[in-house]
């Protein structure tokens, strides 16, 4: 992908991958005929992702049913990602059955949890798996940059557990841990524990982000609805980027020439006007993997790191017209994956994005506004089966930035999850070596009325990383998994995360503003 025009970097980065990873199953191609990027691969490939691999020295465990024909076997598949429907002449579609494995496509893999037959297709509902589940003895090796121009967008309209308002943590208690759960066989065993989610108080005023949380309510975005006849409603890849709706705010994964980002808002119609832009510089963002497997383990010492992130900037505004009573909060893992179906191989390569946010505006016509930029210098996610972190350094203070108009105390505080990740799987619980990314931000701003005295103003910063090989997903993805799979039986372990900075400032530096 380093090649100049886009076009040959999409068929570079699948090439190498392919070489490598060939190179450690005996060296023979792998299947063609999906093409070797966006130019030359199906639409239906982009979306459904690519077939299995056979490769001698690749061996898959003994309960995996591989389907033929990759995605031209695919029929459909529901808007929650969760029920897919074969060609029922498909090589290998009559063995589908309860509790195999289903490999039909990179994306349609799963333990099978329902299966019936609709004019002679195969209708089958899928389960989360382990990486180790699907693969027994592979060899994931990559050291390419990646390509923004020739990633896809990829809504799942019904991603389950996408929307959660988190409940109010005890005024006299930090909010809870970290809740994300992951599988990570190989993955390091000694990381810090997860790091509390922020809580933030000036005065009566308190602002929790409770970035990963796993209590909430939640939120309906419609009928679940599971495909039990062809004509399932996972809406196509699409090379522009996609605005996801979670309730009353919206969400936008975007990419450019050297810049990853995901832009919320609360919908203007109501009395909250919200707008977060998180972004992330790069420099050539570049993906290092060298994961073994063998005997269905991972092996010690296995890698997977995200390189060439230079800075990590956001930008905050929000504004209540009717005071407390407008206050929201949401915490949401956006339905949107920004994708590239790696041809040759059997694995595709996503980035995902989790956000939550937190008002606590006081007063009528109430406004808070901050913006800041922060340098990061070095690789996040796993090397040699330890976490590695950036060093992180100020390129703008959020302090200098804050501003607005409040009768009351007032601020927001939230927190943005991105996560780089190659391997297999349903949209909810894709499995495979992964890197993540958490920045958590809160800003306060000291009432108008305390002007002729002092204006206070304060700012929290964490940063924490983590990173694995196995599934990541949520604890209320999983509470949503488990009520529309009644049958599944997928344990996870808790995840952890490691910290690299923590920072919080208050101005000016007096006593009536650290009271």
């Amino acid at each position: 992908m380093s090649a100049p025009r886009p076009g040959r970097r999409v068929a570079a980065f699948a090439t190498a991958l392919l070489l490598t990873t060939t190179a450690a199953c005996g060296g023979v191609p792998g299947r063609g005929h999906e093409g070797a990027g966006p130019a030359g691969t199906s639409a239906a490939a982009l979306t459904y992702g690519t077939g299995p691999l056979r490769d001698p020295s690749l061996t898959y465990q003994p309960d995996v049913v591989i389907v033929e024909d990759g995605p031209r076997a695919i029929r459909s598949a529901s808007s929650d990602g969760l029920t897919w429907t074969i060609d029922g002449n498909a090589r290998g579609a009559q063995d589908v059955r309860p509790g195999k494995v289903l490999y039909a496509t990179s994306r349609a893999v799963g333990r099978v949890q329902e299966v019936h037959r609709v004019h002679g297709d195969v209708v089958a509902t899928l389960g989360p798996v382990e990486f180790t589940e699907v693969f027994r003895d592979a060899h994931l090796t990559l050291d390419q940059d990646i390509d923004s121009g020739a990633l896809h967008y990829l809504e799942i309209p019904d991603l389950p557990g996408a929307l959660t308002v988190p409940a109010d943590a005890p005024t006299d208690v930090a909010a809870e841990a970290e809740k994300d759960v992951a599988t990570e066989k190989g993955a390091v065993k000694d990381a810090a524990r997860g790091v509390p989610a922020n809580v933030r108080a000036v005065g009566r005023t308190s602002v929790r982000a409770a970035h990963s949380g796993g209590v909430g309510a939640l939120v309906a975005r419609g009928p679940v609805r599971r495909a039990t006849t062809a004509g399932g409603t996972l809406p196509p890849a699409t090379s522009s980027s996609v605005t996801a709706d979670l309730g009353e705010w919206k969400a936008q994964p975007y990419s450019g020439p050297g810049a990853y980002g995901l832009k919320f808002d609360h919908k203007a119609a109501a009395g909250l006007k919200v707008f977060v832009d998180f972004s992330l510089k790069t420099e050539k963002l570049h993906i290092r993997c060298d994961v073994p497997i063998s005997g269905g383990r991972v092996a010690d010492g296995a890698t997977f790191a995200v390189e060439g992130i230079k800075s990590v900037a956001i930008n905050i505004a929000a504004g209540a017209a009717n005071g407390a009573i407008d206050n929201s909060k949401i915490r949401a893992e956006v339905p949107v994956r920004m994708t590239l179906p790696v041809a040759g191989t059997p694995f595709a390569f996503d980035i995902s994005w989790k956000f939550s946010v937190a008002t606590a505006l006081g007063g009528n016509n109430t406004t808070v506004t901050a913006g800041g930029e922060w340098g990061l210098d070095g690789a996040i996610g796993m090397v040699n089966g330890s976490i590695v972190t950036p060093k992180l350094s100020v390129i703008k203070s959020i302090m200098d930035s804050i501003t607005g108009i409040s009768v009351g105390v007032s601020g927001i505080a939230t927190a943005v999850e991105f996560k780089v990740q190659v391997g297999v799987g349903v949209p909810a619980a894709f499995a495979g070596p992964y890197a993540k990314l958490v920045m958590d931000f809160g800003v306060t701003n000291g009432s108008a009325l305390g002007a002729p005295l002092t204006r206070c103003v304060g700012a929290t910063l964490d940063g924490k990383v983590g990173g694995g090989v196995g599934v990541s997903v949520s604890a209320v993805a999983m509470a949503a998994l488990k009520k529309l799979l009644p049958t599944m039986n997928f344990q996870v372990q808790q995840e952890s995360l490691t910290p690299f900075v923590h920072r919080q400032q208050t101005l000016p530096d007096v006593p009536l503003c650290k009271s």
